[in-house]
């Protein structure tokens, strides 16, 4: 029969530290982590639609608005390519204008479908409150599912120097903000999409990990981790090993740095 996880009156927690805790603990965490993963690669391919959604009807509107003929191009190359005899490089074609209305008429609806019918809700919004919300979830077990990543500044990013982020907050205003203590009114009305908690530092695994709150016992905690490290060596070995079937994989190996 397992052992039951204890708690000493100072309010830490004993979990098992065997070995099957920490293989449950481990399915659970990857389950959480696979979940977040696919979430965000669906939300990426609708956000890519979205956005040639939104570029397509800038597009059409310089069209009618501005009586502009950027369609027209292609569609005199097609003609010339598919009848020259009858569509010759003088003769010039045009779209009839009621064309252009018609694509800016379906583009403008498929735009307000997405957003009316819970599309965007269902497909992007989702996966921005996954981790808030599994987070809360966890929170009753002293576990938190860190998936911040460290920001990547890039030296050919002008923004970066018109708006540098901050690497740590003033310790003046952490003091502050922990010494105050909000209202159960304002605790109510507090955002899902809370900013993370600074005293988390971003993960250097870039899939996340689930991290453990200082209750949890220390050793069962250390032993943790080093059982989530050899899983995460013997499956960064089994991707290697995938990997090196392929010829891109292969060659991608022989490169100096690796």
């Amino acid at each position: 029969m397992p052992r039951k996880s204890t708690q000493s009156p100072s309010g830490s927690f004993y979990p098992p530290n065997d070995q099957a805790t920490h293989r449950d603990l481990l399915l659970f965490e990857e389950r959480l982590k696979t979940n977040a993963l696919i979430l965000n690669r669906r939300k990426s391919r609708y956000q890519f639609f979205l956005a040639q959604l939104i570029v397509t009807i800038i597009f059409l509107l310089c069209e009618v608005l501005l009586n502009t003929s950027f369609l027209s191009i292609p569609y005199q190359h097609f003609l010339s390519r598919a009848l020259p005899s009858v569509y010759g490089a003088d003769v010039e074609v045009r779209l009839h204008p009621y064309v252009v209305s018609g694509l800016l008429f379906v583009s403008v609806t498929t735009l307000l479908l997405f957003f009316a019918t819970g599309l965007y809700s269902e497909k992007i919004g989702y996966a921005n409150r996954y981790v808030p919300h599994a987070n809360r979830a966890l929170r009753n077990f002293n576990m938190y599912l860190n998936m911040r990543q460290a920001p990547r500044g890039s030296p050919y990013n002008p923004l970066s120097y018109l708006f540098p982020r901050p690497s740590s907050y003033p310790n003046g205003s952490i003091a502050s903000k922990r010494a105050r203590s909000p209202s159960p009114a304002r605790l109510g009305k507090r955002s899902s999409s809370a900013v993370p908690m600074p005293s988390i530092p971003p993960t250097s695994n870039p899939r996340g990990e689930l991290i453990f709150s200082s209750r949890v016992d220390r050793g069962f905690r250390e032993a943790y981790e080093r059982y989530r490290a050899a899983f995460e060596r013997k499956r960064d070995e089994r991707e290697r090993q995938a990997a090196a079937h392929t010829w891109s994989g292969w060659f991608l190996q022989k490169m100096p740095w690796n």
